[in-house]
């Protein structure tokens, strides 16, 4: 198989689980139709296409500019910056957001800086990230593999997962992979993004992602 097919594998999952957290967003941040300034860090047009904001000044923020032109031709704006280091000034936006981005910028400290970006241009926010005690991985689409050593799981990926089973990799890509992911748990979420709301976003019980949104009493325009 090539590797687009994983894509598509993922747009299995997106699809099932993307149009509940659509919903719930909007139900959250009704104002979203109502011309309010958005950013969008590390993302690309795959969500807000799908969700369709009517007027929402947005700007998308990302180090890969390869979306550049079909963001622009959907009449948004796009920036190619690092999210931990955003060329805005304090809350310049009305809402900044963010979906499964924070668990790929780098260790601890880069995660920090990442969250405390949003935190500083934004008035509202709204990220969403996996929970790493889901038994689940969703970038590897696969069980257990991410509770498992590095120099362990390295060896498991190509066999073991669902992305090894259809990308065939080679061991550097799966190392490469494995590096530049750092699943957060609740703790680690709840300290990054103190005094905001945390919820989970639940399957059979169990919290397969956390959802921080931090709400401004009026986003309206004037």
């Amino acid at each position: 198989m090539h590797r687009k097919s994983i894509h598509e594998t993922y747009a299995v999952f997106m699809n099932f689980f993307r149009p509940a957290r659509a919903h719930a967003f909007r139900a959250w941040f009704p104002e979203i139709d109502q011309g309010i300034s958005v950013l969008d860090v590390g993302g690309t047009l795959w969500w807000w296409s799908r969700l369709r904001p009517m007027g929402a000044k947005l700007t998308i923020v990302n180090l890969d500019d390869r979306h550049k032109s079909l963001i622009e031709l959907a009449g948004y704006t796009f920036v190619a910056a690092d999210g931990r280091r955003l060329p805005f000034s304090d809350k310049e936006f009305d809402l900044v957001f963010s979906n499964s981005v924070i668990e790929h910028v780098g260790d601890r400290d880069s995660q920090m800086r990442f969250a405390n970006e949003m935190l500083r241009v934004g008035k509202s926010i709204y990220c969403q990230t996996p929970n790493r005690w889901f038994p689940i991985e969703p970038h590897l689409i696969a069980l257990f593999l991410h509770w498992l050593p590095f120099t362990l799981a390295r060896r498991l990926v190509r066999y073991g997962s669902i992305w090894g089973l259809v990308t065939r990799p080679s061991q550097e890509q799966i190392d490469d992979l494995l590096s530049s992911i750092r699943l957060l748990s609740l703790r680690e979420v709840r300290r990054l993004f103190g005094g905001c709301t945390v919820r989970a976003e639940r399957i059979f019980g169990l919290a397969k992602s956390f959802v921080v949104e931090r709400r401004v009493a009026l986003m309206e325009k004037p």
